[in-house]
């Protein structure tokens, strides 16, 4: 409508200009037409009386007439045009008050955290409203988050006072402010189901519809980006807690019950599973989380089954009987369902199945971050494997080791020994004093042996960090250290960084080689053990003997015999972690050990 009447005025602008540049030609020659018409046709008419009347009416009313309708047809133009003006001039300023709420809608939209989105949202208030100052309060639990602009502090508590109403279900006046002298517009903010903030403006007089519509287009677009970044918020911290619980757990049940809860918590689901395929491809339930009781093995089919062949994601808004009969457990009681691939590079994995007992519960909006969460399962799953192939490999060349070394020392002390013991028994009655002789190096050696046993068993021994903790771990290994190879121990903890079960174990069995070495190899009579956190945050362990030291370059190749580690063993295993290994010894001056991992 405002565009047609300018369009309409700027016609009439052409038209006034069009016609006074043609009434520059014809009134003149109309008017010259008239004169002589008048004065050929009209005057001659009648004697000196009807000249002298005809002159008088003609001048006196019809030229007053023609200029009247003259000034009257032009006037009626102007006013066209000022009307067009004010046309444009009313349009131009509706859209400068657009774009400034466009602008503030796009500063409160493209907000990057909800500290921003806060500011943003107060500023363009007073800017797009003309309020003498705004309010913006957010947050359900905890002290809630203001940001306020153009408020000082009576305006600032008075906004406080007013979220707290709103919250209690009040609706605040529109009068408030320093004895009630300005107006204010109070909106809520609710999302799930919620109030969880608010927005309030303050106004120096009553706020015109236009003022109140831009207030509440504000408020809207605030509410959305601020939930906006809620989500964002949720799924970063969802991703964190995701990381750490695959840092810190080791055991694969424990983990994909960790991770299908936060899953399960992230969709919405009531009831979840994991389901793990084997090398024969057959797929049985890992973990579950929200069933009444616990399920029997039962052949997967259906649903669950035709997602695994597919390795696709499928959303079921409405299962049907058949889907509910043959999806297992999970989908047993499930009226709408989720199912997702885990997919390794060398193929299926197993599937995630989330449920609910309404149909319609999960939408595809939040597919993506799920598909991300399952990748990460994936990972996990991956990890997991690969580490439990580590430790049976492990086994084996532990087993290996510990058969290698029976056969290579105490086998052979023993059938030495066993020997000696024959050569006494034939000495007994040729010659008893050699005999006593022989026997006392026979043993001597036997005592040797019950050590060095003794030593391998005490090495071997198993630790529980995960019952004990890595610092009281390492106190009873020191105590009973010192009994067993007679050994002083010299113990000094500082307090230690956090660090995951993965990193603890590595560090205390680097700890626990370098101990066994100094028994078997250092001849030593003490041992200092310090650990504590270095200045770049890093856990370390320090073992120091005073024992005689050896040259680097001729054992850094080398297996230990005790723990299966040698010296480059144990250094690939800390750098592995981002840490460092440190070894300062030389032949007769001891040697410094010392291991760090980050935190």
């Amino acid at each position: 409508m405002s565009r047609s009447r300018v369009r309409l005025g700027a016609l009439g602008q052409r038209s006034l200009y069009q016609q006074i540049k043609l009434a520059r030609f014809w009134l003149p020659v109309a008017i010259v037409a008239v004169v002589v018409v008048h004065q050929v046709v009209i005057v001659p008419l009648g004697g000196v009386l009807w000249q002298f009347w005809v002159q008088i009416l003609f001048y006196s009313i019809l030229g007053p007439m023609a200029t009247f309708a003259t000034l009257n047809w032009i006037a009626s133009e102007v006013r066209l045009r000022e009307r067009a003006q004010e046309e444009l001039t009313r349009l131009y300023t509706e859209l400068q008050d657009s774009h400034e709420l466009l602008s503030a809608i796009q500063e409160v939209t493209g907000a990057s955290d909800l500290d921003a989105a806060l500011k943003a949202a107060s500023r363009g208030v007073v800017k797009v409203t003309e309020a003498v100052g705004a309010a913006v309060v957010i947050g359900s639990r905890g002290p809630p988050l203001s940001e306020g602009y153009g408020l000082d502090t009576a305006l600032a508590e008075d906004a406080g006072d007013r979220d707290r109403r709103l919250r209690a279900g009040e609706v605040p006046p529109e009068e408030g402010g320093p004895e009630g002298r300005l107006r204010v517009l109070s909106e809520p903010i609710s999302w799930a189901g919620e109030i969880q903030g608010s927005v309030h403006g303050y106004f120096a007089g009553p706020p015109d519809a236009r003022q109140r519509e831009s207030f509440r287009i504000l408020c809207a677009e605030f509410t959305s980006t601020a939930e906006a970044v809620r989500g964002r918020t949720r799924d970063l911290l969802t991703l964190f807690e995701v990381d750490r619980s695959i840092r810190a757990e080791g055991n694969l049940t424990r983990l994909l019950q960790t991770l299908l809860t936060q899953m399960m918590a992230r969709a919405g689901a009531e009831a979840g599973g994991v389901y793990l395929a084997d090398d024969e491809n057959l797929i049985e339930l890992h973990a579950h989380h929200g069933l009444a009781e616990s399920p029997s093995n039962v052949a997967v089919r259906g649903l669950v089954r035709r997602v695994a062949s597919e390795t696709s994601p499928h959303l079921v808004a409405h299962l049907s009987e058949e889907e509910r009969a043959s999806g297992g457990p999970i989908l047993a009681a499930a009226r709408s369902a989720l199912l997702l691939p885990l997919l390794g590079d060398e193929g299926l994995l197993g599937v995630i199945v989330l449920s609910h007992s309404e149909p319609g519960r999960f939408d595809e909006g939040g597919l993506p971050f799920l598909n991300l969460l399952a990748s990460q399962v994936t990972l996990a799953v991956r990890n997991a494997r690969a580490y439990l192939q580590s430790e049976e490999l492990a086994i084996v060349e532990e087993r290996a080791r510990i058969a290698r070394e029976i056969h290579d020392s105490v086998a052979q002390s023993l059938a030495f020994s066993a020997l000696k013991l024959d050569l006494v028994a034939r000495l007994l009655e040729s010659d008893p004093a050699k005999a006593l002789i022989e026997l006392d190096d026979t043993k001597v050696t036997i005592r040797e042996l019950i050590k060095e046993v003794r030593r391998s068993i005490f090495a071997l021994h198993p630790v529980d960090l995960e019952r004990h903790g890595f610092v009281e771990t390492l106190r009873s290994y020191c105590s009973d250290y010192s009994q067993q190879n007679d050994i002083g121990v010299e113990l000094d903890i500082e307090p230690l960084p956090n660090l995951t079960m993965t990193s603890e174990a590595v560090l205390f069995r680097i700890f626990q080689e370098a101990m066994n070495n100094v028994a078997k190899h250092a001849e030593a009579s003490r041992v200092a053990v310090r650990a504590g956190r270095t200045e770049d945050r890093h856990a370390f362990v320090e073992v120091e003997d005073d024992g005689r030291g050896f040259d680097q370059d001729e054992v850094d190749g080398r297996v230990t015999s005790a723990g299966g580690l040698g010296l480059k063993q144990m250094r690939e295993r800390v750098e592995g972690r981002g840490g460092s290994l440190r070894i300062r010894t030389a032949p007769g001056q001891g040697t410094s050990l010392r291991a760090s991992l980050p935190e």
